[in-house]
């Protein structure tokens, strides 16, 4: 989810409704991977990634929650100029010159995730994102200087349980593709939040299956955001997760 750690991003709040429901149970973020295709679907949007490029639609009147009549936020950000986090990978360190990162997400309800998220997470983000959509399209340099492309979906699904618990889902896929069309890496994390009312029994892992491998101290000053799962400046979770590497 939502995850850009990039100064000077900030959230419209004031186009947010008070918080008269909770987010539906409607569904969550689900997504279908191979060695060279991501498939994603959401409530009110799919999402199509291969070395080729990304590519989503959406049905506005579907996604989220509209019930709430929080409206639909959409940011872009130039990727161009900024100094940002590389993606340290098996096969490279790949340093972003140039991109764009564009999101989409509503707010289902104005409610706080469990302590463990920072405040400056929530400060961020006031509210579940039911659901966040993101698609990062960025040139690189490797090492050597050569030019590559990572393309990246990063999505997000947040909800109250029907026991009135929370759950977070956020999957995080991509590829770094050279001028040949190969892909020479693959990022494949899958993070999960699960815990009963006001976060008690809390559990949270990271599922990675990819050869992009990375953590970094967020530099938020609160114990538990350093050695966080991230991959190159977007993150998973916004504190530190176990992992765990299912078979391939």
């Amino acid at each position: 989810m939502a995850r850009f750690a990039v100064a000077g991003m900030t959230l419209v709040a004031a186009i947010l409704m008070a918080p008269n429901a909770s987010a539906k149970e409607i569904q969550d973020v689900y997504v279908k991977e191979s060695e060279s295709r991501i498939a994603a679907v959401g409530p009110g949007f799919k999402l199509k990634l291969t070395r080729h490029g990304i590519s989503s639609s959406m049905v506005e009147e579907e996604f989220g929650d509209p019930a709430t009549g929080n409206q639909i936020v959409r940011l872009s950000t130039d990727l161009a100029g900024r100094a940002l986090r590389p993606f340290v990978c098996e096969n490279g360190t790949y340093t972003i010159t140039a991109g764009t990162f564009q999101r989409a997400y509503r707010f289902s309800s104005l409610e706080r995730r469990p302590s463990i998220y920072p405040e400056r997470f929530h400060t961020s983000f006031p509210g579940f994102v039911t659901p966040f959509m993101g698609e990062f399209d960025a040139t690189v340099t490797d090492e050597a200087g050569t030019a590559l492309r990572v393309m990246i979906s990063d999505l997000g699904y947040e909800a109250r349980t029907v026991e009135g618990g929370f759950r977070g889902t956020y999957p995080i896929h991509g590829f770094v593709v050279d001028q040949k069309g190969t892909i020479r890496d693959r990022i494949s994390l899958l993070g999960r939040f699960r815990s009963g009312p006001g976060g008690a029994d809390a559990r949270y892992w990271i599922e990675d299956r990819g050869t992009c491998h990375q953590r970094a101290d967020l530099g938020w000053g609160v114990p538990n955001t350093d050695r966080v799962v991230v991959t190159g400046p977007l993150l998973v979770l916004p504190f530190n997760a176990p992992v765990v590497t299912p078979k391939r």
